[in-house]
């Protein structure tokens, strides 16, 4: 026997139309993760703030969100993490695109500043941890793009799960919610 309850859930979810536990295709992972990437490729691209690895995860947990929102899809942490791996990948690739640009043209203005807020070895420590090395070459931008790329994979990823174990514990809050005032009616 199916109660009202669960009737009334059914309808909701179909006249929404929210898939839970749906699959994410690559073009619908597209755009959100472009959005993902531009947060993580800003947090890596920028000197110092790229120090700041704790707020990449921020760009994948915007993808995701992008994807239930927009597609109005609850996906898995599998499909999570993939679609925030993948915005982490345009980030890395699109953060390596802002170094390069600060580095060429605005290197010493970067010195300067990171030189007047700081002592002048912590300064020369931050930009050289930040990979805006004076001695800019190829194979320092080669290993700054892996480095990128693999925090910005790894990190979004974790992004992307927070997102759906929050979405998660706010689902089993507001069923909780709903049990108590149901019993509460119930004995009234």
């Amino acid at each position: 026997m199916v109660s009202i309850k669960e009737q009334l859930e059914r309808v909701i979810k179909q006249e929404t139309k929210i898939e839970e536990n749906a699959k994410v295709s690559f073009f619908e992972m597209l755009t959100p993760a472009f959005a993902g990437g531009v947060v993580i490729s800003i947090v890596l691209g920028i000197p110092g703030i790229n120090l700041l690895i704790f707020l990449i995860p921020v760009g994948g947990y915007l993808a995701v969100a992008l994807v239930r929102q927009y597609y109005e899809k609850v996906i898995t942490e599998q499909e999570a993490a993939k679609v925030g791996a993948f915005a982490g990948i345009i980030g890395g690739i699109f953060g390596i695109l802002i170094t390069m640009i600060i580095a060429i043209f605005y290197a010493n203005d970067a010195l300067m500043f990171f030189r007047t807020i700081l002592d002048p070895s912590a300064a020369d420590l931050v930009l050289l941890l930040s990979g805006l090395d004076p001695y800019l070459s190829l194979s320092t931008l080669r290993l700054r793009l892996i480095a990128n790329i693999l925090l910005g994979t790894v990190f979004g990823a974790i992004g992307g799960v927070l997102y759906t174990r929050r979405m998660q514990s706010q689902k089993e809050t507001q069923t909780a919610q709903e049990r108590a005032e149901a019993l509460n009616a119930d004995a009234k």
